[in-house]
């Protein structure tokens, strides 16, 4: 995420620059381009430019930052149900290896409760 607002923060240095950029030609009166009455009323002065393209660049850092919110919000429940299934399977596997020993002790004392003491002497 921090390419990203790296990225972001270019874009925004960038924009305002091709702004400031424009808001001088629109003042010269060199802007050959037709622009739609609602741009051409964002290039007034340069306050009200760097007022637009920083309130751009902080909503879209927020969206940034939402989104890592996000992501690390999914991947920390994702660790903990993973977590807490691991630790239920393994409590499972651990209870049916305990009872399988349980078993075989039981049928190995009852093969020597069975074994006669004739047996033994033979």
């Amino acid at each position: 995420m921090a390419q990203c607002r790296d990225l972001e923060n270019h874009h925004h240095e960038k924009l305002l620059e091709i702004s400031i950029n424009t808001l001088e030609k629109v003042v010269k009166g060199e802007l050959d381009e037709d622009l739609p009455d609602d741009v051409r009323a964002l290039f007034v002065d340069k306050d009200t430019i760097v007022n637009a393209v920083g309130t751009s660049h902080d909503i879209h850092l927020l969206k940034i930052d939402n989104r890592e919110d996000e992501l690390v919000t999914r991947v920390n429940s994702w660790c903990t149900h993973l977590l807490d299934k691991i630790h239920q399977d393994e409590t499972m596997r651990n209870r049916k290896r305990v009872k399988e020993i349980n078993q075989f002790m039981d049928h190995l004392q009852n093969e020597l409760d069975n074994l006669d003491s004739g047996d033994i002497l033979d």
